[in-house]
């Protein structure tokens, strides 16, 4: 088999992260670049993150033996005793399939569960006031033929009363025993809990969204922009 080596990666001045394909296993590359299925051409990617490239004589990991699921030690959040919220909150949950497929990098993100009017910890009485706490727990699993990964910033919750879009927070990932999202590189699942702080009295009608940057894959120069997929939560 033929090798390349992979060309540095590029700044770029517009919003767009650099993407890789790579032609043979075990090839060494920077940051993001990791091997694919054998034919394609070799590129090199940019990113924040640098992610390892497969060892040589290794085959990389495929969606049919993705890299461990931590869905067994993804507990559900329990209710602390010490709280600033109203008496009134009434922790709820409930399982829930909203999937969302990304067609162009292969992800699937599958939202399982939902907690509503988690219990707020104590000392923190303005931000209860203000706001309720929501859980969801999912399911990333990333695509395996760009070195896309899936990080749990680019999820949003999407409330329709009153109208809002919220980040997640990380505030509470050590909370109530509960196990937060990490990022699934490629090929990989990660499996755990994003929290939200949505403004109190937000009706029940709740979408989880998948806010996927534009991404450019260097040796072909093809562009794959930016877009948002959602699924319903809760109607």
């Amino acid at each position: 088999m033929k090798t390349s080596a992979a060309a540095p990666a590029r700044p770029s001045t517009a919003p767009r992260r650099r993407l890789a394909r790579l032609a043979a296993l075990g090839l060494a590359a920077p940051v993001l670049a990791l091997a694919a299925c054998s034919g394609e051409s070799p590129v090199a990617a940019g990113g924040t993150t640098p992610a390892s490239s497969a060892p040589a004589g290794t085959t990389a990991p495929t969606p049919s033996t993705p890299a461990p699921d931590t869905s067994t030690t993804a507990a559900t959040p329990a209710p602390t005793t010490t709280t600033d919220g109203p008496a009134s909150d009434k922790v709820a949950y409930a399982n829930i399939d909203a999937v969302i497929k990304d067609p162009d990098l292969g992800h699937t993100i599958t939202a399982t569960r939902i907690a509503r009017h988690l219990k707020w910890p104590g000392g923190q009485p303005v931000g209860a006031e203000q706001f309720e706490i929501v859980g969801v727990r999912v399911i990333a699993q990333a695509g395996s033929r760009y070195s896309a990964r899936i990080d749990p910033a680019m999820l949003s919750l999407v409330a329709a009363n009153p109208a809002q879009t919220i980040t997640p927070t990380s505030e509470f990932k050590n909370r109530w025993g509960a196990v937060a999202l990490g990022t699934a590189q490629r090929s990989q699942t990660s499996t755990g809990w994003v929290f939200f702080k949505v403004d109190r009295g937000t009706t029940s009608s709740l979408k989880l969204a998948f806010n996927r940057p534009a991404y450019e894959v260097s040796t072909t120069g093809k562009n794959i922009p930016a877009k948002t997929f959602s699924a319903v939560l809760v109607k």
